[in-house]
């Protein structure tokens, strides 16, 4: 058992529900664990768009995203939960997922049930058919190396009918994994009725309904573990990029930007300097 899946794994047993810290690189994540997050999460949205400057289509690989992963995990020491997509394929490609997935340091495998690729403009791309999803999410803890890696079912069922949406909730929860993932619920109500067809499977979400953060009573009665905001990090970081070198190439003055940058203490903390500089007198003789 890894020091970080406990890690994760605690999170999900605790009283209380975490709110995680959307991150989108090395730099970010490093952020996250000096600003004090318990948990990181790497969506695919923002991993394609940091990472490869491409949208939300499915156009990375497994090999694009296992390596923007190792270098989130080798700089970072809280765990990370992480979009795996719908596992590059079927349920045999959803095993080596998992396998190269785990090697690179991730707490928490995500296998959502929307049908990829998407297409643009494509709001609701549709869903897997139970059978095929549950075969995926069979395979991915089959797949496991570690039995303490939290396999997650992410599912978009909540845009479907209420009766359709607690069938597919009841047949994930019969494939042994280990927590919910739930995005695009519109209330309450949804959450009540996930947490009512599997009681024990502790629940995340991204992009809770209104209400749901500040009501702690509600999130503890359903078994909400894990909080996401969407990704207001990445979103506020391209604005601030672009507009620093829009006004630079504008001709404005570096010196102007100067109570906007982060000064030496914390930019010296992100990249570890106190670290390496110590590495050096130790070891280079």
């Amino acid at each position: 058992m890894s020091r970080k899946n406990e890690l994760y794994r605690a999170l999900l047993h605790k009283p209380s529900a975490t709110l995680a810290a959307n991150i989108f690189d090395p730099l970010s994540a490093r952020i996250a664990q000096i600003v004090g997050y318990d948990l990181l999460v790497l969506s695919g949205s923002v991993g394609k768009a940091a990472n490869l400057a491409a949208p939300d289509i499915v156009l990375s690989t497994l090999p694009d995203v296992q390596d923007h992963i190792r270098r989130i995990t080798r700089n970072t020491d809280i765990p990370i939960m992480v979009d795996a997509e719908d596992g590059f394929g079927n349920a045999v490609n959803v095993w080596r997922c998992v396998r190269e997935l785990e090697a690179a340091g991730v707490s928490g495998i995500e296998i959502e049930d929307n049908v990829v690729p998407r297409q643009f403009g494509v709001e609701d791309p549709g869903l897997n058919p139970v059978a095929t999803q549950v075969g995926k999410l069979k395979a991915a803890m089959a797949a496991r190396t570690d039995p303490t890696t939290v396999i997650i079912a992410r599912t978009a069922t909540w845009r479907a009918d209420r009766e359709h949406a607690v069938e597919r909730i009841k047949a994930y929860a019969t494939t042994g994994a280990e927590a919910f993932m739930l995005t695009g619920v519109k209330s309450k109500a949804d959450i009540e009725a996930t947490h009512e067809a599997a009681p024990s499977i502790p629940i995340t979400l991204l992009g809770p309904p209104p209400g749901v953060r500040e009501d702690a009573a509600f999130c503890a009665d359903n078994n909400v573990k894990i909080i996401m905001l969407g990704n207001p990090t990445y979103q506020v970081a391209v604005k601030s990029i672009h507009d620093t070198l829009a006004f630079l190439k504008d001709g404005g003055d570096a010196a102007e930007l100067k109570d906007r940058q982060a000064d030496t203490t914390l930019t010296r903390q992100i990249i570890r300097s106190a670290e390496f500089e110590q590495w050096q007198k130790d070891y280079l003789k």
